[in-house]
């Protein structure tokens, strides 16, 4: 089915295009149109910023909620490395010389200890031939003077190109240096460009830990695969990066200008329709250009290095300018910033870590000092643990966070492959799952709770069928029970009229009542052992009546013969 992905062979990643009129003249029918290249598109610029702040992948629209796929696509990708150590030398001396400069209407002593603490920058139309001189952080030469003071603002001296070599082609790259102590966190005075500035007696052991401390790279925009993994679980996101393969191992050569050719001259008609390119503007070999080229938009390889070199534009956007202490007299502890470095994941990075200095003075700030107050209402203005810094190094953050702007460009709907487009990537193989409820317990407590209960079943059967046994007869607990066995029920004594009721409380001389039941009643329920308590007792008492009866006979008839004796 079909993922989400990014359409790199298309116009949808690059601002509209300019056309600036025809090249030359030829056939009507075959009349190149000259488009400008300007820049990335908005909905590009806005993901490199979100993906810059949030430090993360944007989430795409997933087939399932939880599904599975393997997704390989081209597309750009940075990599980063140190300079050579001669370059790297020469930009450091060059940014001390910068350092050291006068501004406008300013003395040297006024402003040697002010110097930047990162700075990153495009040179101006670079291409594989330019000297080192002229990729150099600052134009020297343009605060050069020999009244010791020029009319410019240093923050312009930056060399770099904010067009980023449009509308001709120069190399997709970018220098960053980081000199952390070039940007006193306490004062001047404290700083090694003030010592190196002034040539105190530590000129030696601050200009080499100045250099030791200090960080230059180069990065540059590749084409390449990647290989990714998409995964969610309950609707949850993991990419997972498996590998980023160079398709070159050259730097991307980006485009300035392209050509179109339609049937028609006129550059005012809307019907205008593109004609297939001429053999000798396809293919070109991107990598040897010479800066010039204009090749042809409709080449699918063409199309992708505009949309490349836009996402590389995107970046640079976010990390170019610089970052330094006011160089203001009055204003010495400002921060000057003329990057969106500071708002992005790049400068929680360690190389980074004196942006985040409490103070730019000597004193203490109100913050520092808002820690120890324990007194209300001032407790609790500032919370004493910082946010925690990343451990991911400078450079392999800048990598990091790129890929992870290419990987965010597949959820924006607008860059979406067209289903009409000849480039359309071929479907991907998803693996959709659907969660159902497990219940899990443990057989012997189950058998425990239902064994129990069968055992006590089973014994209270037994019994009920045991005393049913040895009655013959079944017996319930209804009224009409009662009622048929009262009917031949006798009393020890008899119940006063007034106590029949059954009221409560219980009348104390029929406490000692006892009931006893009529073996002619008994009998004629036909159950016999039903009343053996009750039969045993009337047998008694008969027995007694009979024992007594005989004890009468035999006292009367003993006297009658006394007395015919006598």
């Amino acid at each position: 089915m079909n993922v989400p992905n990014v359409e790199f062979s298309s116009l949808n990643l690059v601002a509209p295009l300019a056309s600036y009129g025809t090249t030359g003249s030829g056939d009507a029918k075959e009349t190149p149109f000259a488009y400008m290249y300007a820049g990335p598109s908005l909905t590009v610029q806005r993901i490199a910023n979100a993906v810059a702040a949030q430090g993360s992948i944007l989430p795409v629209t997933a087939p399932s909620v939880n599904s599975t796929w393997d997704l390989a696509f081209d597309g750009p990708s940075l990599h980063c490395h140190p300079v050579s150590l001669n370059f790297r030398q020469a930009a450091l001396d060059n940014i001390l010389n910068y350092t050291f400069a006068p501004g406008e209407g300013e003395s040297l002593s006024s402003t040697c200890a002010i110097g930047p603490g990162y700075m990153a920058w495009h040179p101006k139309w670079m291409t594989p031939n330019d000297s080192m001189e002229d990729r150099l952080p600052f134009n020297i030469n343009d605060l050069n003077s020999s009244s010791g003071s020029v009319d410019i603002d240093k923050n312009d001296a930056l060399n770099h190109d904010n067009s980023h070599g449009y509308p001709y082609s120069d190399m997709a790259s970018i220098f960053l240096a980081i000199t952390p102590t070039l940007f006193p966190a306490t004062s001047g005075e404290n700083s090694d460009s003030y010592n190196i500035c002034h040539g105190e007696p530590s000129y030696q052991a601050n200009l080499a830990h100045y250099n030791e401390t200090s960080t230059v790279l180069r990065c540059n925009a590749h084409r390449s695969t990647y290989h990714t993994t998409f995964s969610f679980v309950d609707g949850v996101q993991n990419v997972h990066i498996r590998n980023v393969t160079d398709i070159t191992d050259t730097p991307m050569i980006t485009i300035g200008s392209v050509l179109t050719y339609f049937n028609s001259s006129d550059l005012d008609d809307t019907s205008l329709q593109a004609q297939a390119c001429p053999p000798s503007k396809m293919n070109p070999d991107l990598d040897n250009s010479d800066g010039q080229m204009q090749p042809c938009l409709l080449d699918p390889l063409v199309l992708s290095t505009l949309s490349y070199q836009a996402v590389m534009h995107a970046f640079i956007n976010l990390v170019a300018g610089m970052i330094s202490l006011g160089n203001r007299q009055d204003l010495k502890t400002l921060i000057d910033s003329t990057t969106q470095v500071e708002s992005t994941v790049l400068a929680l990075a360690p190389e980074l870590a004196f942006l985040q200095a409490k103070s730019q003075n000597t004193r203490q700030s109100a913050q520092q000092r808002a820690v120890t107050w324990n007194q209300q209402p001032f407790t609790g203005l500032v919370n004493a643990a910082a946010a925690a810094d990343s451990t991911l190094p400078f450079q392999q953050a800048l990598e990091q966070l790129f890929q992870n702007i290419t990987i965010s460009l597949m959820s924006a709907p607008d860059l979406q492959p067209n289903s009409s487009s000849v480039y359309l990537p071929n479907k991907t193989e998803v693996i959709s799952s659907t969660g159902e409820n497990i219940y899990v317990y443990a057989a012997s407590k189950l058998w425990l709770a239902y064994g129990l209960a069968v055992g006590a079943t089973v014994l209270i059967a037994s019994l009920g069928l045991a005393a049913m046994i040895a009655n013959d007869a079944s017996f319930s607990s209804r009224f009409s029970t009662y009622l048929r066995l009262s009917r031949g029920a006798q009393l020890s004594y008899e119940i006063n009229h007034g106590d029949l009721s059954g009221r409560d409380p219980l009348p104390a001389y029929a406490r000692s009542v006892t009931v006893s039941f009529s073996p002619q009643r008994m009998s004629e329920t036909k159950v016999p052992n039903a009343y053996t308590l009750v039969d045993r007792e009337v047998e008694a008492d008969e027995r007694e009546i009979r024992t007594e009866q005989r004890n009468i006979q035999e006292t009367y008839f003993s006297g009658k013969r006394r007395r015919r004796t006598c």
